[in-house]
């Protein structure tokens, strides 16, 4: 019975960490200067950067979009995780996790 739950959450873990991995969160900025795509294991898959963004002589403005624009994706990619390992959670134990959901974020 443990053997058989341990391999479920096993086999469950595994599986999330692939939809994880195929994921992709797309996000750019308004005016669409900077885009990213990252992973939802968070890895960075694809930056863009515009030339007209270049082309403005600010690095510090560069710098800023940039950091706003990857910070929005990795909050995404960090809610669309908890959501997947709550789906995970729910598969392997039919009545949920009760008051243990607060370990996924």
């Amino acid at each position: 019975m443990l053997g058989d739950l341990m391999n479920r959450i096993e086999g469950a873990k595994l599986e999330a960490q692939e939809k994880l991995k195929r994921m992709v969160i797309s996000k750019s900025d308004l005016n669409g200067w900077v885009k990213v795509e990252v992973s939802g294991l968070r890895q960075i898959l694809d930056i863009s950067i515009s030339k007209e963004l270049i082309d403005k002589g600010e690095p510090e403005l560069v710098e800023d979009v940039m950091t706003n624009v990857l910070n929005d994706a990795f909050t995404e990619a960090a809610d669309r995780e908890r959501e997947v390992m709550e789906d995970v959670a729910k598969e392997v134990m039919p009545g949920g996790l009760g008051g243990l959901k607060g370990l996924f974020g």
